[in-house]
């Protein structure tokens, strides 16, 4: 083959070679977005995976997590009690035992001394119902001179509300009365300035002074609009002079409920301007004045002498429902005015007292006050028992508690929680098990008190109270 024949073939050879790379490389890019395309759509799918594959991992170490600190198994009976109740007391109490067999089912602490806040009123009441009887009726007496001056005369009802005065206003005006010059108050019934240990003299209801005659258990109620408008809280709670001075002195909007905290004489001032409101709204005509620390004359005729509506019984009831301070100590101070004579006071009501726990074998209580609110109080679950003994067949004036499964009363503090009271039981329904929980101190969960109950039931298979049994 000729030189020139050569050169021509190899110079074919380069071009061919050339376009094949070049359609080669056109062919690359063109593929190169559809394969791009095709890799994107396949990324979502792996991260998915990914993502559920890393879900499963956390809940797998979660599980691990969890799986590695297994709970305790819950406490056998009676160590559950006593890992709860720590430093306090709990006493469950078979008063209907047969000769022979255990009484007390449970004992912890029982000698112990506690401040038993308002289970206090238990003690209060148990004294109350056996001096007094069930069906007592606290009086009020009004005299009338010829001048038309109108003396009050209490004797501490403790129920002596505006509805009350309502009936009283009603029997005044049947026995003829349309006018009355000035309203004279005699509270010597009851010690002058008397003031029990525990009352902290705040604006706070339970901190309400006792009275011979206190009205609205010594508070003042007013209805007050985001305008400053005030107006009755309830249409038998006027305003007085002094409620019209509270309420301008109170800030916010609402309806208020304040303890006249300054002072046991101006409490009284209060009650007669709610009794000269209470005769105004009746249609008598009241033109004086009204004059507190007043004592009344020996030699009187008594013009009308009301009768409480309410049963001592109801009263209790009520009282024991509310938990209210203001009852309780009335009824705590006129045990001791009628037992040793008026005035009322701690003392003669310690006495009083004094003469109920000898009565019926039980240590001493010695009492601040009747309600619970005195921290120099303390008693024992064995002296609490005793009391419940006692008041057995008076237990359902008991509030009705823990889901109906239970009748009890409950003492509360910031540190202090105390629960007393029955379980009714299948077996036996009207031989129930007294229960005392006594608990001092800032440490203890929420509803420590009632977890304890939850473990009694379980343990002594109690049955809901049922109205037939009790008084």
């Amino acid at each position: 083959m000729s030189i020139g024949r050569f050169s021509h073939h190899l110079k074919f050879l380069y071009l061919t070679l050339t376009l094949a790379m070049i359609l080669a490389l056109a062919l690359t890019l063109a593929l190169t977005p559809e394969i791009q395309a095709q890799s994107s759509k396949k990324d979502p799918a792996v991260k998915v995976k990914s993502d559920v594959s890393n879900k499963k991992s956390a809940k797998s170490k979660k599980s691990t997590a969890k799986s590695a600190k297994p709970k305790d198994p819950p406490l056998p009976w009676p160590q559950n009690v006593q890992a709860l109740a720590g430093d306090g007391a709990v006493l469950v109490l078979d008063n209907h035992a047969t000769p022979g067999a255990a009484r007390e089912l449970y004992a912890y602490n029982i000698d112990r001394s506690y401040v038993p806040a308002s289970i206090l009123k238990v003690i209060t009441m148990g004294a109350a119902l056996e001096f007094f009887g069930p069906g007592y009726r606290f009086k009020t007496d009004f005299l009338l001179t010829r001048d038309k001056d109108l003396w009050v005369v209490g004797y501490g009802d403790p129920y002596l509300i505006s509805e009350e005065l309502v009936l009283i206003v009603e029997a005044l005006q049947k026995r003829g009365l349309r006018e009355v010059r000035n309203i004279y108050i005699d509270d010597s019934y009851f010690e002058k300035d008397l003031i029990l240990d525990g009352n902290t003299q705040t604006l706070s209801p339970y901190d309400a002074y006792n009275l011979a005659f206190g009205v609205n258990f010594n508070t003042i109620n007013f209805q007050k609009n985001k305008k400053g408008a005030v107006s009755r809280a309830a249409a038998n709670a006027p305003l007085t002079p002094l409620a019209l001075e509270k309420a301008a002195k109170t800030k916010g909007a609402g309806i208020f409920r304040l303890n006249i905290h300054e002072s046991p004489g101006l409490a009284e001032i209060h009650a007669g301007q709610t009794l000269k409101a209470h005769l105004e709204d009746g249609g008598i005509t009241v033109t004086g004045e009204i004059f507190a620390g007043q004592t009344a004359p020996r030699e009187r005729k008594i013009f009308y002498r009301h009768e409480s509506s309410k049963t001592l019984e109801l009263v209790v009831k009520d009282l024991m429902k509310h938990s209210n301070n203001f009852m309780t100590n009335q009824i705590f101070l006129a045990l001791g005015a009628e037992s040793f004579g008026a005035p009322a006071s701690l003392e003669k009501s310690q006495k009083a007292m004094d003469i109920y726990f000898s009565r019926h074998g039980l240590p001493r209580v010695i009492m601040g006050d009747g309600s619970g609110l005195s921290r120099q109080t303390t008693v024992t679950a064995a002296q609490m028992a005793g009391i419940l003994q006692i008041l057995e067949p008076d237990r359902y004036l008991f509030p009705v508690c823990d889901h109906g499964l239970a009748l009890c009363k409950t003492g509360t503090m910031s540190d202090i929680k105390t629960l007393v009271g029955y379980l009714e039981r299948p077996d036996a329904p009207d031989q129930p098990l007294a229960f005392v929980i006594l608990l001092n101190g800032a440490n203890y969960p929420p509803h420590a008190r009632f977890k304890i109950l939850d473990m009694i039931k379980e343990q002594f298979n109690p049955a809901a109270p049922t109205p037939s049994a009790g008084r």
